[in-house]
């Protein structure tokens, strides 16, 4: 399986997402960071990635399946990368790799698991039917029209997470990484870069088909788990997600949180 992001999908996904950070639309921005050329975001290249894999196993309904990526280096605009995958004892590994020299971009694995137990105090957010529904006719129009309704769900809830909630990582940091305001969105980000470095998700197989994805959707943001060192903060953090008042995804974020010596800040 072979794939390629243009110009027209990250500007999709920009929108939809909010992550306008400069490398995903200009090389000299791109360059600075290290890049050869325009990066495509992480989450835009595991769409079609995460909708390959729900489908590499036979399920029944009430199965529970277990995504997990490694984000290794990013994928380039207009680069040709293709999915292999490999079949293991208890899981199916997959990696994304370039067609031209064959390093990776990203590596991991699907597995059936138990049913997680979710338990939160926190208050979480909620997206109202109007707005869930509004995102993904949106979604369905612009990148997701194939791809099965777990998948959709996913990019909706990191989608709110990042342009709403990152405050809430910068609450659990040491004073080395107070900025200016909280910053609860993309834009408010002046002082630090924040890097997704993984991206799990655990779901219940029902969500391959739901059709009643437009209801009152619910998400707990708990289990936060940083480790500081100067200048930089790497862990994770829990993203518990209720459909009709039921437990069916726990999403797990693995983040690096980079402080920068200019005004760049934003989420790679």
């Amino acid at each position: 399986m072979q794939l390629q992001f243009g110009a027209e999908q990250i500007e999709a996904w920009a929108g939809l997402s909010g992550d306008r950070n400069p490398i995903h639309f200009d090389r000299e921005a791109a360059r600075r960071m290290d890049a050869a050329d325009v990066v495509v975001h992480g989450m835009l290249a595991l769409l079609p990635v995460k909708h390959r894999m729900g489908r590499a196993s036979p399920v029944l309904p009430q199965d529970w399946m277990q995504f997990k990526a490694l984000l290794k280096t990013p994928v380039l605009r207009d680069s040709t990368v293709a999915l292999s995958t490999r079949e293991r004892s208890d899981s199916t590994g997959f990696k994304l790799h370039s067609s031209a020299d064959n390093s990776e971009h990203v590596i991991g694995h699907v597995r059936i698991v138990e049913a997680p137990e979710w338990s939160s105090t926190t208050p979480g957010f909620l997206l109202a039917h109007e707005e869930v529904a509004a995102w993904l006719a949106r979604f369905r129009d612009d990148l997701g029209r194939e791809l099965d309704d777990w998948v959709a769900l996913d990019a909706l809830i990191f989608s709110h997470f990042i342009r709403n909630h990152l405050g809430v990582i910068f609450d659990c940091l040491s004073p080395q990484f107070r900025q200016r305001q909280r910053p609860n969105r993309l834009e408010d980000l002046s002082d630090h870069l924040v890097v997704q470095t993984s991206h799990q998700i655990t779901f219940c197989t029902s969500l391959r088909s739901l059709g009643e994805l437009q209801t009152d959707i619910r998400c707990e943001i708990d289990n936060i788990h940083l480790i500081e060192s100067p200048g930089k903060a790497v862990g994770t953090l829990d993203l518990g997600v209720h459909v009709s008042d039921r437990h069916v995804m726990t999403i797990t974020l693995g983040l690096m949180i980079k402080a920068l010596p200019t005004s760049q800040g934003a989420m790679q």
